[in-house]
C-alpha cells in the first residue's frame, strides 16, 4: 500500500475497451494499426524490464463510452486472479524442475565419482603416456564434469525465469488500478511510465 511519502511509478496503458486487457486486439489496416497482444502482457513485459523499487500504479485509459461504475474494481479483481493463476503455474514448474534437477544431480554425482575414479586409475596405471593423457587427463574428466553440468544448470539457471516471473506477477497483483477516460480517440495500446507521489491506496478485490 502506498503512503503519502512513498513514490509511485505510474504505468499508463491505452485500450479501446476493457477486454483488450486480456484479449489481443486485431489489426486495423485502414487506420494503420497493427495487431497487438493483450494489454496485460505488455504490462507484464514493462514490469519485467524495469526496476520495481517504487510502488506501481496502473492507469487504464479507455474511451469515455467504455467506462462504467466499479470498472476499476472489476479490473483489479481480474488482474488479481490472473496473477494468482500465473504464480501457481510458476510454482508448479519450479517444483517439477526442482525434482528433475535433484534426480539429475544424483545421477551426475555418480557419473562424476565413477569417471574421476577411472581417470585416477588410468593415470596411475602402466599404460602409455598417450593413453593416460587421452583418457586420464582428457576424456574421463570431461565426461565426469559433463555429468554434473545438466543438474547444475537446471537447479541454478533454469529456475531463474520462473522465480523472476513470480516476482513480476506479485508486483502486478499489488498494483494500484485506476481507470481514466481517454482525451483523444484512437487508443493504440500505448504503454508509458511516469513518476508520481501520494497515490491513493489500492482498493481490495472482493
Amino acid at each position: 500500500m502506498s503512503t503519502a511519502s512513498e513514490p509511485v511509478r505510474e504505468l499508463t496503458i491505452e485500450l479501446g475497451k476493457a477486454d483488450e486487457l486480456f484479449v489481443a486486439r486485431g489489426p486495423d489496416v485502414a487506420s494503420g494499426r497493427p495487431a497487438l497482444p493483450p494489454g496485460i502482457e505488455q504490462i507484464r513485459d514493462e514490469l519485467g524490464s524495469h526496476s520495481r523499487r517504487a510502488a506501481i500504479a496502473a492507469v487504464i485509459v479507455l474511451p469515455r463510452a467504455e467506462i462504467r461504475p466499479e470498472l476499476a474494481r472489476d479490473i483489479t479483481r481480474a488482474i488479481t486472479r490472473y496473477c494468482e493463476m500465473g504464480i501457481r503455474r510458476a510454482d508448479n514448474e519450479l517444483r517439477v524442475m526442482g525434482r528433475e534437477g535433484i534426480r539429475a544431480l544424483v545421477i551426475g554425482l555418480i557419473l562424476f565419482a565413477v569417471f574421476v575414479t577411472l581417470s585416477d586409475s588410468i593415470i596411475s596405471s602402466q599404460f602409455a603416456s598417450g593413453i593416460k593423457a587421452f583418457f586420464g587427463d582428457g576424456l574421463f574428466l570431461v565426461v565426469a564434469w559433463v555429468g554434473l553440468w545438466y543438474p547444475i544448470d537446471t537447479l541454478v539457471y533454469s529456475l531463474r525465469p520462473y522465480r523472476r516471473e513470480k516476482k513480476v506477477l506479485r508486483a502486478m497483483r499489488e498494483m494500484e488500478i485506476v481507470v481514466r477516460a481517454a482525451e483523444l480517440a484512437g487508443p493504440g495500446h500505448r504503454v508509458a511510465w511516469a513518476n508520481h507521489h501520494c497515490w491513493p491506496s489500492r482498493s481490495p478485490a472482493p
